[in-house]
């Protein structure tokens, strides 16, 4: 039984020393924080970022009012309020015209699969008639979709399809 008190002591211990680490990465990482801003202000930038930094005593409890600041004077927002802007309607895609690139049916998803197969569906009720069965449509899928994030985020290509009929859509 003392063995098991012993190991849980030096595990409690650990943790403890592991937070108290943290503690102070946190006010040294204020304490920088506080001095960039008064270089800022010296270089005639943040000035009333740095004077309110200049009011902040560092404690690891004082950390994330710091990096507020240090964001708000690189334009940021303040770390409560990051978070990403949500497009005000669902990217679209769209099947054109491949001989004009005229919009024959578009669709809209947030993701480019389901989009797709949403605007499938459309071409098939619109292409899919009874005069029709056997024909092949050639037409280009184009999307407003984009792979990647930030900097690295590129528009989908548009690629060239064909669709053949081959059922009656009612």
């Amino acid at each position: 039984m003392k063995r098991y008190i012993v190991v849980a002591a030096l595990l409690l211990a650990g943790a403890a020393a592991a937070d108290d680490r943290v503690d102070a990465e946190k006010t040294q990482t204020c304490e920088k924080a506080k001095t960039f801003l008064a270089e800022k202000k010296a270089k005639g930038k943040c000035a009333a970022e740095a004077d309110e930094a200049a009011k902040i005593t560092c404690s690891p409890a004082m950390f994330k009012p710091m990096l507020d600041l240090l964001l708000k004077c690189r334009g940021a927002n303040p770390v409560d309020e990051v978070s990403p802007a949500a497009p005000a309607t669902p990217p679209k895609c769209r099947a054109l015209d491949a001989v004009n690139g005229k919009t024959i049916e578009e669709a809209e998803d947030k993701l480019p699969a389901k989009c797709s197969t949403l605007l499938l569906e459309k071409l098939k009720k619109k292409w899919c008639v009874a005069e029709n069965k056997g024909k092949k449509f050639d037409y280009t899928l184009a999307f407003d979709h984009t792979t990647g994030k930030g900097d690295a985020a590129k528009k989908m290509p548009d690629t060239k399809r064909t669709w053949t009929c081959r059922t009656v859509v009612k």
